[in-house]
């Protein structure tokens, strides 16, 4: 009988190695695709806004820590390689990684996380986009997107990965304008209460689904304060144009969060996905195949 267990459970390993292999691939890939063909310039960091980090999520809440690291790590210094932002590629594959990571292991062991726990991370995260806010109430902000061709919308920052034989030259890549907008400084301060109330609200009231936010919120906070230290510690930007990026970089995470938190939900209900959380045959007090044989 043990052997038996005993040759079921390593059936059972090689099976789930052979889907975490396959989901680190699959991910990485999307990861990489998402963070390259979509983007936004942002000139006053040489940086970009990406759709990436959605991808980076669902790698992590499906896949767990590990799954998320790699994918998350590698598909995204991957792009930043092809993209021309290798300046920036060793930081996103730390930063990126370690974001996968905490993502997935937050929610996939967070259950085991004391409440107060919880609730510290909430107002730190929430303190922050408060107090970063406040600093700029009374700045006004510019910010310049250039589009591309007679479909600004769609072909808005495109990268050069795309082929001339998929969109012409002359429609993707000229016909250029600037579009300047003024933001006040006071707006970001309203948005930053707003999505503190939000945040809280999702915790408490969600629950699964709640714990995703919290996850996804805390592991981009990874992004967020490691790129500004990044830029001005390590490339030696001026701290003004570093801080310009924070807030696309918070954008990130919201609507990556916003996109995989949902398709997560809607697989579960589905049951094309199962939840794996919390449960470790290391963790039973007897081994469950073997329970219910018996």
């Amino acid at each position: 009988m043990e052997q038996e267990v005993g040759l079921r459970q390593s059936l059972i390993n090689e099976v789930n190695s052979i889907r975490n292999l396959s989901l680190i691939v699959t991910f990485t890939g999307l990861v990489f695709l998402s963070t390259s063909i979509f983007f936004i310039a942002i000139p006053a960091s040489n940086g970009f806004f990406n759709i990436g980090e959605a991808f980076v999520y669902l790698a992590a809440l499906i896949g767990g820590p590990i799954t998320g690291a790699i994918a998350g790590g590698l598909g995204a210094s991957m792009a930043d390689l092809a993209l021309g932002y290798g300046i920036f590629a060793p930081a996103t594959a730390i930063l990126k990684a370690a974001e996968g990571f905490a993502v997935g292991l937050l929610f996939h062991y967070g259950k085991r996380m004391k409440k107060w726990l919880k609730f510290l991370f909430i107002g730190i995260i929430c303190s922050f986009l408060i107090v970063f806010s406040a600093i700029f109430v009374n700045q006004t902000f510019e910010f310049g997107l250039s589009l591309y061709g007679s479909e600004p919308t769609f072909l808005i920052g495109f990268s050069r990965l795309i082929e001339s034989s998929i969109f012409p030259v002359a429609l993707a890549f000229s016909g250029g304008r600037t579009v300047i907008m003024e933001i006040p400084g006071y707006a970001f301060l309203i948005i930053a209460l707003i999505l503190s109330t939000l945040i809280v609200l999702v915790v408490i009231f969600l629950k699964e689904k709640g714990e995703m936010a919290l996850s996804c919120t805390i592991g981009g906070m990874i992004i967020v304060l490691g790129y500004f230290f990044y830029e001005t510690v390590v490339l030696n930007f001026p701290v003004g144009g570093a801080a310009v990026e924070i807030p696309f970089n918070i954008a990130q995470v919201i609507l990556g969060a916003a996109i995989a938190i949902p398709i997560v939900s809607y697989l579960r209900e589905l049951g094309i996905i199962h939840s794996e959380r919390h449960v470790e045959y290391s963790d039973l007090e007897e081994d469950p195949i073997e329970t219910n044989e018996n």
